[in-house]
Formats: C-alpha cells, sequence, structure tokens
C-alpha cells in the first residue's frame, strides 16, 4: 500500500500484514526506506538516524492527511526542511550585514595614531594624517586648550613638543616631547636650536589670560603676552636660519605658525558692526587685551582669533556652584553677550589653520574669527547651566567687572571659506556634554 505524502513528491512505503514482500522507495533527500514484515502497518526498519528523519516526516503528513489535512506547524516544519527556506535565510543574512556596514556611525570613537584620545570623526573633521617627520612644538601645551590641541595633533599622528610653566595647566601628556616648566619669556627656556630638535610647525598658545588681573598687574601681560611672544617668534626666525645653513640632512623648516589671539581685541563696537568681521577696528578695554592685539602685529604667517571656549574649566564657576546648589555669580546685569565655542571645535580650527596650504610662496599674515556665529547673554548661560545639573542655585548679580566688554558677536564666514570650517557642537550641546563632565569628576 502507499501513499503520496505531499505535493512536491515525497512518498513513504510501509508494508501491511497482507503485502507479498518488503519495497523500497527513494524519498525526497533520496535516501531509502525500508518496510519490514511486522503485526503494525506502521512498523519500519531504518537503515540509519537521517532515514528515520525522513520516514518520521513522511508518517506524520500521512496521518496528517488521513486526519483532514496538513496544519499549520506542519507545514512550516517541511518548508523549513526545504531548499527555498536556506536561500531566504542567506538573502536577510546579507541584507542585515550590509545595512551594519552602511549605517551612519558619526559618533563612533576612532583609535589614535598615537596618544590614548579616541575622537569622533567630527572632532578631526578636516584634519588629514602627518606626513612623514612633521613635528609640531606648541607652547602653553598644558592648558585647556592647548591639551585638546596636542590630543588631536596625537590622534592624527604628529609627533608634539610641548613647552609649558604650567601656570594655566598641567595636563600632561605621556605620548608628548615635554620641555616643563619651562617659560617663554626666558630664552634659554626654549628648545635648543639643532642638537638634533627639528620642527615642522609652532603653534603658540601660551600667555597669561585674565582680564581682571590684566587690570591690576599689566606689566606681567607685557612680559608675557607681547615679550614672551616676541622671543618665540624670534626663535623660529633663528631656528629657519640655522636650517638654512645646516648641512645636516634631517633638519626641517618650520613651515608655518598659528598663534591664538582674543575677542577682546574687538572691545565694544558699534551694533551696527555686529556680527563682527576680522576687519573690525581694534577696540580693546584692557591690558589683556592690548597685549593680544600688538601680538597679532609680530605675527608673520598665521593666527587664529578665538572667542569664549566653552568646556570643562571655562565655565567651572558657574557648574562648580551648580552642583553644590549654591548661588551662581553673574557679573553686572548679565546681559553681555557672548559667542562661546566648543573647546575640541577651538582645538581642531587651530589644527586646520595650522595645515592649511597657501598658495603664495612668500610668508603671509592672515587671520580668522572661529565662532559659531550665535551668541547667547550671560544670564542665559547661567539658567541653562542650572537646567542641565537640575540645581535649585539661584543667580545672584554682582558688581560689573572693569576691562569686560559688552556684546562679543562674530562672523564665522572667513574660517568657513578659507579653512573649511564650521563649527560642529552647537553652545547648548557643548555645554551638556560639559555639565554631564564635571558631573562625573
Amino acid at each position: 500500500m502507499k501513499r503520496q505524502s505531499s505535493s512536491d513528491g515525497v512518498y513513504s512505503s510501509i508494508k501491511s500484514k497482507t503485502s507479498p514482500e518488503p519495497t523500497r522507495e527513494k524519498s525526497f533527500f533520496d535516501r531509502h526506506v525500508s518496510s519490514h514484515d511486522d503485526t503494525s502497518p506502521s512498523s519500519l526498519e531504518i537503515g540509519d538516524t537521517n532515514d528515520a528523519n525522513d520516514a518520521w516526516s513522511a508518517m506524520q503528513v500521512r496521518h496528517s492527511k488521513e486526519a483532514g489535512g496538513t496544519s499549520f506547524i506542519e507545514r512550516g516544519l517541511i518548508f523549513v526542511r526545504s531548499s527555498q527556506f536556506f536561500v531566504i535565510v542567506a538573502i536577510a543574512i546579507f541584507l542585515l550585514i550590509v545595512a551594519l556596514l552602511t549605517a551612519p556611525h558619526s559618533d563612533a570613537s576612532v583609535a589614535p595614531i598615537r596618544g590614548e584620545a579616541y575622537l569622533t570623526t567630527n572632532e578631526f573633521s578636516g584634519i588629514r594624517i602627518a606626513k612623514p617627520n612633521e613635528a609640531v612644538l606648541i607652547t602653553g601645551g598644558l592648558g585647556f586648550i592647548g591639551s585638546h590641541v596636542v590630543d588631536l595633533l596625537l590622534h592624527r599622528g604628529f609627533s608634539v613638543t610641548i613647552l609649558d610653566d604650567e601656570s594655566n595647566g598641567h595636563n600632561h601628556n605621556r605620548f608628548a616631547t615635554e620641555m616643563v616648566p619651562h617659560d617663554i619669556t626666558v630664552v634659554g627656556d626654549l628648545p635648543e636650536i639643532g642638537n638634533g630638535n627639528s620642527f615642522t610647525h609652532v603653534i603658540h598658545l601660551a600667555a597669561a589670560i585674565s582680564v581682571a588681573e590684566s587690570m591690576n598687574d599689566p606689566d606681567k601681560y607685557e612680559r608675557i603676552n607681547y615679550g614672551g611672544s616676541e622671543k618665540v617668534f624670534n626663535w623660529i626666525r633663528n631656528y629657519n636660519q640655522h636650517v638654512s645653513q645646516s648641512d645636516d640632512a634631517a633638519a626641517t623648516f618650520i613651515q608655518k605658525v598659528t598663534a591664538a589671539s582674543s575677542a577682546a581685541v574687538y572691545g565694544d563696537p558699534d551694533p551696527a558692526l555686529l556680527p563682527l568681521r576680522e576687519t573690525a577696528p581694534y577696540g580693546g578695554k584692557s591690558p589683556y587685551a592690548d597685549t593680544k592685539y600688538r601680538m597679532e602685529g609680530l605675527m608673520r604667517e598665521f593666527v587664529a582669533k578665538q572667542n569664549e571656549a566653552s568646556g570643562p574649566k571655562a565655565i567651572s564657576l558657574f557648574l562648580e556652584a551648580a552642583l553644590h546648589n549654591k548661588d551662581i555669580n553673574v557679573l553686572g546685569d548679565g546681559e553681555m553677550t557672548r559667542d562661546f565655542v566648543y573647546v575640541k571645535d577651538v582645538a581642531r580650527a587651530i589644527v586646520m589653520s595650522l595645515l592649511h596650504e597657501s598658495t603664495d610662496d612668500e610668508a603671509t599674515f592672515d587671520n580668522f574669527n572661529v565662532c559659531t556665529g550665535k551668541s547667547i547673554t550671560i544670564n542665559t548661560l547661567a539658567d541653562q547651566v542650572r537646567q542641565k545639573m537640575k540645581s535649585s542655585s539661584q543667580i545672584k548679580h554682582l558688581a560689573p567687572r572693569d576691562g569686560d566688554i559688552r556684546e562679543s558677536s562674530c562672523n564665522n564666514e572667513k574660517a568657513a571659506r578659507g579653512l573649511q570650517f564650521t563649527s560642529t557642537v552647537s553652545q547648548e550641546e557643548g555645554l551638556e556634554k560639559t555639565a554631564i563632565w564635571f558631573g562625573e569628576q
């Protein structure tokens, strides 16, 4: 007695009590099932385990037919055993792999070429990998902005030497060569010319940085910001002169110098000029602004102007007060405006300016505003800090400080056009990143 078990041609051969002899039929998987005379029509003699599986499935289907049709589960089992099922699974896996490989990973951290700072693609956007033997000397590399510049340079494979007197930070980096504590106002503290020291670029960030302090101690700012900068630029000129006369094939010229000025040089401008372009006239109100502006006059190649860098140290007083639910002290009425730039955007702009290729054969000077193009009031910043930190702090207004400018709003079109630099982190996002960092300390 022979029954068809399914529409795809599987036959099961069984022997009833009245069958004259055993029969053998090929199953769907080309295995042989032998029938055997027994007291039960369903008793089978199976050659191996696979044959048993085939025969068992066939018998289940036959009984299902007798019971009135194949169930949903049974039809599923039959489909799973078919070649079409494996094709569909293979296609699904392939599509999943493609989706994972092509999905955007803008927030994924990328391992550094040197150093240990993992950066997102946005944080090193526009920064090329270092060429062989490219080495950067950075003054003020232990400070807040400087340490982020060091991380970025190392990440892209540059050799980095830090020269710092540790007056504004202690952010040491074991992957950089450190000349610490060395003072830019002392000629003997600058790198020895020759003797194996070789650089291709210089970033000059070392400076005294307090507007209020400069009002009380202008001589310090004259000595460091102007006098110290003058010594650094003179050293660069002497270094390149030495290289030009050297027989050392490994000696390299310093090709580019980038320095950081300040938006304080604009002072309180005519509101009709806002947002300010790089061509805005000088309007400094403090010795700090004056020495920064005169430092620009010392530059012969390049300078990058940055506004207020927003980060863990720039607004630490607000964050510290909010963390402990203490009063947030704001100087004056709090309606002064500032364009806060996230510190990693500032670091990226500095390095982009350093690596910017000039079309002129001779040394040139240029300056760029590094900003978001959007300003907020100090009152708004204080309120944002309070909300981000979920603080019950009150905002308290104190007497205004001499030398502070009223409005700071800069135009960023020249940097976007000349350097292809635009900030990637908004003021709100930068503050949120900063608040998270501060809360974890």
